[in-house]
């Protein structure tokens, strides 16, 4: 960072369990779109309102490509477990 510290991934709150972290990111990305809808009602300048749209479609898209990841990890599991 800025002050010479390097970087470390001890900051990011990740169990290490495929499900857990997927449905941390698939939080994260519905706490990201709750903010650019937030930030939407505080503006009528049309240009920033484009901007927070189009970010907040990418985060429908992030949270769609999560939960279909969480699906294949549920179906991993569930293929190990068959006899």
């Amino acid at each position: 960072d800025s002050n010479g510290v390097p970087f470390s991934t001890a900051p990011i709150a990740v169990m290490g369990n495929p499900v857990t972290d997927l449905h941390e990111d698939m939080a994260a990305e519905q706490k990201a779109l709750a903010t650019y809808y937030h930030l939407i009602n505080l503006t009528d300048d049309v240009d920033i309102i484009n901007v927070l749209r189009f970010l907040g479609e990418r985060e429908i898209v992030h949270y769609q490509r999560f939960g279909e990841a969480l699906m294949d990890v549920y179906d991993f599991d569930e293929s190990k477990h068959v006899f």
